[in-house]
């Protein structure tokens, strides 16, 4: 058999705060590492390995060119700053420009130096006005002799500005089948199409989900500041943005005088986040049947009796010894064999969930921003419904919880008790199993543990917040060969949680977590019904219409032997172990 390769090269799961340069290397050396595997026998390890560095491949292109887009911006930007002020300083020049594209010159001798002066102590739009003139008549206006000027008529003489909307702008982020990388996405239709195409193209991978990013939206502005900004372009920024001129064309008016405008855009802040993420297949009938597995748990406690007893000639393994094979002769003993026994069969049947929306004619014609939001709070609503119910059937389909932790006292600190108690649970699993002790196992936790964790160590002195990001809690547990899945839906909503009716006022003393080897449980799709839209004579007697009609059928199996259930017990001190003063030093 072929050795695994060494797998040199780490990529960071955040490349938005990798240089350029570094960006550019990292690239470089993935690629050679590639070329260094590709060279290798071909077995699932190494498989494996170059997948993951094509991944990483994938993702660092998609992040040099989301940076070549924000460098063309960041100049087109700046290019249309400079338009826009040299467009100022000719009008400050020329006077305004008229429709057939000419100037009416500011006609020579017509400006009234004591009038400037008058002016510019009584404030800047007066100086403007008392300057100008009155462009229409050819005659400057001597304001001293005349009316005191109004914001109305600095309004009327200050050249007209030009300010681009900001607009959501959708570009295809990656190479995807008949459409080209950076290819503008202009409605909700082209964006599914996309997302199809994606989807068709995708390898199908097993307890190695594969995200790929299929689009990336942002608002275009006219003006852009982020961390690559430089502290000179900044400064640039705002003395433009707060310049005379910009705040002229904000105090020059006279008034609103027009009523105020309503707003039909609906506050909605669901989100989707959370969802479990489990191997899935399809099903095409009502459900599975599957063979019960077998493990080696089983051999040792069943056959082979455990490798603790005495071996003999009866036992499995058997011991031989000289004798034994003397004995023999006369018949007695003989080595045991083991049979293989006939396996016992499980059965999972599909389960539908639907939602149905009903709405009225009128009104969604009249109001089809009201038709929309609450269409996206059900849809919301129903992903986090079935995702609870997936959880809770795994649930059902798991031991009993189990208490556990590093320390017995539950005053002891988050992060040892967790750590801790999934480190214990994952060498026990492993050694129950036979596994190699970097196998993957998964484990899913409550989304809101990670901030029990940031909360309890940053009680600590000389930790700050900011240095324990998602990031670092999760690769804590990815070097035991933990991949956590922090999930919604499951222990919150309920008294004394998260996401009660009444606000949470200190943290939870415990959560519960669900421990198994990756692929212990598939998710079956089976039947997908989806009718959108529905209109029947008998609705339309009452002048209603089914706004969204859909129904989905799933399934959950447990094909892997064993999925335990622990809970953690623990308080938010930012307490650490105590120093043993009594110790004697070596």
């Amino acid at each position: 058999m072929a050795p695994k390769p060494e797998e040199l090269v780490s990529v960071p799961p955040d490349l938005t705060l990798v240089s350029d340069v570094e960006l550019d290397e990292l690239r470089t050396k993935v690629t050679a590492e590639f070329d260094r595997v590709n060279a290798l026998d071909v077995t699932p390890e190494n498989l494996r390995y170059a997948s993951e560095l094509t991944d990483h491949t994938d993702r660092i292109r998609a992040e040099l060119a989301t940076r070549e887009i924000r460098a063309r911006q960041l100049a087109e930007t700046s290019r249309t700053r400079m338009l826009d002020e040299q467009r100022a300083l000719q009008t400050r020049m020329y006077g305004p420009e008229n429709d057939d594209g000419s100037r009416e010159l500011v006609p020579p001798g017509t400006v009234d130096v004591e009038s400037i002066a008058a002016a510019a102590v009584r404030g800047t739009t007066e100086a403007l006005v008392s300057i100008l003139g009155e462009r229409g008549s050819g005659r400057a206006l001597n304001r001293a002799a005349t009316h005191r000027p109004t914001l109305a008529d600095a309004q009327r003489l200050a050249p007209p500005t030009s300010v681009p909307p900001a607009k959501l702008a959708v570009t295809a982020s990656v190479d995807i089948p008949g459409v080209a990388r950076d290819q503008t996405v202009n409605n909700l239709d082209n964006l599914v199409d996309i997302f199809q195409r994606k989807a068709k193209s995708m390898r199908v991978t097993q307890n190695n989900p594969d995200y790929q990013t299929v689009a990336t939206i942002r608002n275009d502005y006219q003006h852009t500041i982020d961390d690559r900004t430089s502290l000179g372009q900044v400064q640039e920024l705002l003395d433009h943005l707060t310049s005379q001129e910009k705040k002229d064309a904000l105090i020059a008016a006279g008034g609103w005088c027009a009523p105020s405008e309503i707003r039909y855009d609906f506050f909605n802040i669901a989100c989707e986040a959370g969802i479990i993420d489990l191997p899935t297949f399809g099903v095409s009938r009502g459900g599975i049947r599957f063979p019960i597995s077998p493990s080696l748990a089983d051999v040792f406690g069943t056959a082979f009796g455990g490798f603790s007893t005495t071996f003999g000639v009866t036992t499995n393994p058997w011991l031989w010894t000289e004798a034994s094979d003397i004995a023999a002769v006369t018949g007695s003993p003989t080595k045991p064999c083991i049979r293989i026994p006939c396996p016992t069969f499980d059965e999972r049947r599909l389960e539908c969930y639907g939602v149905c929306l009903t709405a009225g004619n009128l009104t969604d014609d009249a109001y089809p921003e009201n038709t929309s939001n609450f269409l996206r709070l059900l849809l919301a609503a129903h992903s986090h419904a079935v995702n609870g119910r997936i959880i809770s059937t795994m649930v059902s389909l798991s031991s009993a919880a189990i208490a556990t932790g590093e320390y017995a006292a539950t005053d002891t600190a988050v992060f040892q008790q967790v750590y801790g108690g999934i480190s214990l649970a994952a060498v026990d699993y492993r050694a129950r199993y036979g596994m190699c002790d970097d196998d993957i196992l998964e484990v899913v936790a409550p989304y809101w543990l990670k901030s029990v964790i940031r909360a309890d160590l940053a009680h600590r002195t000389g930790i700050e917040p900011d240095q324990v990001p998602d990031s670092q809690i999760i690769s804590w547990f990815t070097n035991i060969g933990v991949r956590v899945q922090w999930v919604n839906d499951w222990q919150v909503r309920s008294t004394s949680q998260f996401g009660n009716a009444t606000p949470m006022t200190a943290w939870p003393t415990s959560a519960t977590i669900m421990m198994y080897a990756a692929g212990t449980f598939l998710l079956g799709n089976g039947l997908s019904l989806d009718l959108g839209v529905v209109r029947d004579s008998v609705m339309n007697s009452t002048n209603d219409h089914t706004a969204a009609w859909s129904e989905e059928c799933h399934l959950v199996a447990r094909v892997g032997h064993e999925s335990r259930q622990y809970t953690i017990a623990f308080n938010v001190t930012g307490r650490t172990g105590a120093a043993n003063i009594n110790a004697a030093a070596l």
